[in-house]
């Protein structure tokens, strides 16, 4: 049995980058920020954890009490403090009246039916006919599309 050369993806093998590569803290101004004002957060928090955790009590039973009324409010449907109502909107379920009504007075009360194209490839086919070079390329770049995805830190509460 041959060893398969691990540089050159056979075809139909997805086409996946490399990892961006690592770079310094400091070649980042914005993240240096970040960095900067995470240790502050930190450094703030050993100096005072009593009153940090006076904080993150008060932080939880505020955002407990915030889903609470939040409920409330929305099934009264009313304005009341810091909540605003300022929009009602009406929505049909046109599955769910079509099986109700039936098809003959769906249509005539208002609903519509229709048939919609849905496009779809094969990736791995796809792939390999970009790697047999059976496309374009000058085409392939108009198609193709490339994210990235990443962890980041969180966003900072208490």
């Amino acid at each position: 049995m041959a060893k398969k050369n691990k540089t050159q993806p056979s075809p139909g093998t997805k086409l996946r980058k490399e990892k961006g590569p690592r770079i310094p803290i400091a070649d980042v101004r914005e993240v240096q920020d970040l960095v900067d004002i995470e240790n502050e957060i930190k450094a703030l928090k050993a100096e005072n954890p009593e009153v940090f955790t006076l904080l993150a009590d008060l932080v939880d039973r505020y955002n407990a009490q915030l889903e609470i009324a939040a409920k409330v409010v929305r099934a009264r449907g009313v304005s009341c403090g810091p909540f605003e109502n300022f929009s009602t909107v009406v929505k049909y379920d046109p599955e769910k009246m079509y099986e109700e009504l039936g098809e003959d007075l769906f249509l005539k009360c208002g609903g519509t039916l229709s048939q919609t194209t849905v496009y779809d490839v094969d990736q791995k086919k796809v792939e390999a006919a970009i790697a047999g070079k059976l496309l374009p390329e000058e085409s392939v770049e108009h198609f193709i599309n490339v994210t990235h995805k990443y962890h980041e830190p969180k966003k900072v509460t208490t």
